[in-house]
C-alpha cells in the first residue's frame, strides 16, 4: 500500500499540508503533523500537499511492511 510519511525531523509545522488535506494530515496538540491511516490516500491531493511542502518533509512510502509514519512516533 502507498502511503504518505512526514519527516518530522524536517518540518517546519507550516501546516501547508494540514490545509491542502486535512483527510490525510493532521496536527496533533500544535506539536506535530500525523498521516490518518487510511485503506486509500487520495493521490491527487497528497502530491499537492508533496508539492507545496517547504521543506520536502512529505513523501510516498511504498513498503507497507517497513511503516515509519509520523502517526507511530
Amino acid at each position: 500500500m502507498k502511503r504518505p510519511v512526514v519527516d518530522l525531523r524536517h518540518c517546519k509545522m507550516c501546516m501547508a499540508c494540514v490545509e491542502i488535506c486535512p483527510e490525510v494530515f493532521r496536527c496533533v496538540d500544535d506539536s506535530y503533523i500525523e498521516v490518518v491511516d487510511l485503506e486509500i490516500y487520495p493521490e491527487k491531493l497528497v502530491g499537492e500537499a508533496i508539492d507545496c511542502c517547504p521543506c520536502d518533509c512529505i513523501y510516498w512510502d511504498e513498503n507497507e511492511s517497513q511503516r515509519t509514519s509520523s502517526s507511530e512516533l
